[in-house]
């Protein structure tokens, strides 16, 4: 059984590897597509914060993000999207 070195350009060259030579399958990732959120459904406060980051990064300014659910930041990541798109 011969592996070759991973290196920095491809780190995955030898885990794909080493399945193959034990004749078991790769695991493949599965993106979960979901639908977009409606303007209407963010929170007054992530529109807040979404509008700050916005703000601070034209300004070239760094920002704090604190931690949040991963519904607060998908609600973050939308306002930046409807940021972008209409200005």
């Amino acid at each position: 059984m011969q592996f070759s070195e991973v290196s920095i350009v491809t780190p995955t060259a030898l885990y794909v590897q080493m399945p193959e030579a034990e004749n078991a399958s790769v695991k493949k990732q599965v993106r979960i597509k979901r639908s977009d959120i409606d303007r209407d459904e963010i929170s007054a406060e992530m529109l807040a914060l979404g509008r700050h980051i916005a703000h601070c990064r034209k300004k070239g300014r760094a920002v704090r993000i604190p931690a949040m659910r991963v519904s607060e930041w998908g609600q973050v990541l939308r306002t930046l999207e409807l940021k972008r798109a209409f200005n």
